[in-house]
């Protein structure tokens, strides 16, 4: 049964590493392409990624900002994995930006699109991973704890 007060898709496991988590630490929410398992493992904190079903990226990150904010003192507290080369070239529209930008009160030209590998990188010592179901394509995303005044 959930918490009053707690979105349904918060789970308990994703609760607790959620108020583990301290300010600037990384929160990956991944979709169901990306290497979760990889990424987590690497991790020295999470090992494994918590996985969430019947949500899409954007409405998991929307209801984890229900419980954090992002870090107010970081110019990019929302990242997010930018389209490779060859989507460039060909214009590839990524629906999923504009629904994380909008999940975390944003414009979607203020989110910071960083390039695959080093978005992989970047990853590799989130404080947790989140995997979602989410089949849309390039619905990852990197979030940076702020403080809970």
């Amino acid at each position: 049964m959930p918490l009053k007060g707690i979105p349904a898709s918060v789970t308990p496991e994703l609760l607790y590493a959620l108020a583990r988590a301290g300010h600037g630490d990384k929160i990956v929410i991944a979709d169901a392409n990306f290497p979760s398992s990889t990424i987590a493992a690497t991790s020295p904190t999470c090992r494994e990624p918590i996985s969430i079903t019947g949500r899409t990226t954007a409405q998991v990150l929307q209801d984890v900002l229900t419980l954090l904010p992002l870090d107010q003192y970081m110019a990019h507290p929302l990242q997010v994995m930018d389209r490779v080369d060859s989507d460039k070239q060909r214009n590839l529209h990524v629906p999923a930006y504009a629904a994380l930008a909008a999940a975390a009160g944003m414009d979607v030209n203020s989110l910071q699109y960083v390039e695959r590998f080093q978005f992989y990188s970047e990853a590799k010592d989130a404080f947790v991973v989140i995997r979602t179901d989410d089949s849309s394509l390039y619905a990852n995303a990197i979030v940076y704890k702020g403080v809970i005044s």
